[in-house]
């Protein structure tokens, strides 16, 4: 069995970017949201990351005027909007058709995830669930996964909550029942908010790709 995809969120640094493309991350996460420590702002040169290639650029919004959204996805060459405030159903469908659309879920596991994610299926292209908490932005911890081993869910879904190096054996044993689209990783990667340990991070795919 190959690997599930894996987007690794919170990039702040081009030359990080390029260095995932190297590793052959399939995602990279941008973060659009002012109060988050790896908020992008200037960071990174719109223009730049636009011509990289290799590697799908997702946005990461909460509660965003659409128009926002919009003028980054033009302006980032954004391939993918990860939504991760309280955008309804019609919100989405105002995005629809312009990018691969993910609405987030911030869960304790212990949710119907069939029933809360139900009106969202026929204006998003995929999930993603988050261990849910106050504020948002990740927690680094994770939620119990055992709801999803229950879950019919009527999109492909993207796992995000605390995952880290240390958790390849859970993740064998959960990859092997259950169909994950993508594995979605960040602070549990970093030598601080927006950097990542790209050692670290190469070993955990070289590791991942034995499930």
């Amino acid at each position: 069995m190959s690997r599930p995809l894996v987007k690794v969120c919170g990039m702040t640094q081009l030359q990080q970017v390029a260095e995932l493309v190297k590793l052959g991350v399939d995602y990279a996460g941008f973060i659009f949201y002012a109060p988050s420590p790896r908020y992008v702002g200037t960071k990174i040169d719109p223009e730049a990351l636009k011509l990289l290639t290799g590697i799908k650029k997702a946005g990461v919004f909460v509660n965003a005027p659409v128009e926002e959204v919009l003028e980054k996805i033009a302006t980032y060459g954004l391939d993918m909007v990860q939504l991760h405030g309280e955008e309804s159903p019609e919100y989405c469908s105002r995005l629809q058709g312009m990018v691969k659309l993910v609405k987030v879920f911030r869960v304790t596991g212990e949710e119907d995830l069939a029933l809360i994610t139900k009106p969202y299926v026929p204006v998003a292209d995929a999930f993603l669930f988050d261990t849910k908490a106050v504020a948002y932005g990740g927690t680094g911890k994770k939620f119990d996964w055992s709801g999803l081993q229950k879950a019919k869910l009527e999109r492909p879904y993207f796992l995000s909550g605390g995952i880290g190096p240390d958790d390849i054996a859970e993740l064998h044993s959960f990859l092997k029942n259950n169909r994950v689209y993508a594995l979605d990783v960040n602070s549990k990667f970093e030598t601080a908010p927006g950097i990542k340990d790209m050692e670290l991070l190469a070993a955990f795919l070289s590791k991942l790709a034995t499930v």
